[in-house]
């Protein structure tokens, strides 16, 4: 029976001790539709969110889909990193992440254009306060407006339109867009009143995501997601433009992205 304890509470040790080690996982947003394969589509949005359990903390990461990076698996010349998703899929794109930031991204998520909808729609929209002054039409089909400091309740095309938007603004815009939106979801069921909805997200999300995430060590983000639902630190990649044989590229600013490196190493 003393043998039997003992390796109980050695296993518990061990278990405890890998619940608390920090883990990255790759949101990644591709522009393709339901009736569309996912294979040799874009990468439109990718967000690296880095949960520290033993911290009870969540960092989020936008990466500039124009960004010039190196892709791995086309022999390490340099593209904008949406079109590592194009190249290899996932893994590529997981590939040219890691390279980017020189860290090791542990899980994955992967979406469409139509999940940000669905999502949106079956929790009743997220509440965010708009970041600018703009219209974005839902593929010629329905316009939508917003005012910068408004607070406006998105679900279905509305979100997509809000998340999709880059013209009038900047990349950097278009990236706190969809981190308002995912961290309006997280908000949105974590709190108590949006727990009724989290078997019809599960659902959804299983049914018609592409998700590879440990479900054992996802419980260890749940602590840090009912404390910082609200408040996710968010960080960025800044840098400027430039065209490169007729093409334009986003190139990281070589400090910026130091200290990305350094919040999100592995």
């Amino acid at each position: 029976m003393k043998k039997i304890f003992i390796i109980l509470g050695i296993f518990l040790v061990v278990l405890i001790g890998w619940l608390s080690v920090p883990f990255n996982i790759l949101v990644i947003g591709v522009d393709a539709y339901a009736n569309q394969p996912t294979e040799g589509s874009r990468s439109d949005g990718l967000i690296v969110v880095r949960v520290i359990p033993y911290l009870a903390q969540i960092k989020m990461i936008s990466i500039p889909r124009d960004t010039y990076a190196e892709i791995p698996c086309e022999n390490y010349r340099q593209d904008k990193i949406t079109h590592s998703h194009h190249f290899g899929g996932v893994q590529c794109t997981i590939d040219a992440v890691e390279n980017l930031l020189d860290t090791k991204i542990n899980y994955h998520v992967r979406f469409r254009f139509e999940d940000v909808m669905n999502l949106t729609t079956l929790i009743g929209g997220v509440d965010v306060v708009s970041n600018h002054t703009f219209n974005q039409d839902y593929f010629d089909q329905e316009v939508f407006h917003f005012n910068q400091g408004q607070v406006y309740n998105l679900q279905g095309r509305m979100a997509l339109a809000y998340t999709r938007h880059r013209k009038s603004d900047t990349a950097f815009k278009r990236d706190e867009r969809q981190r308002q939106v995912i961290q309006g979801i997280v908000k949105k069921i974590a709190a108590p009143s949006g727990w009724k909805y989290i078997p019809q997200v599960y659902g959804y999300a299983k049914q018609h995501m592409d998700i590879a995430v440990n479900p054992i060590r996802s419980l260890s983000a749940l602590p840090a997601i009912l404390i910082h639902h609200s408040d996710i630190e968010q960080h960025e990649i800044t840098g400027d433009g430039k065209m490169i044989n007729g093409i334009w590229y986003f190139m990281p600013d070589e400090a910026s992205l130091e200290d990305a490196k350094e919040e999100f190493k592995n």
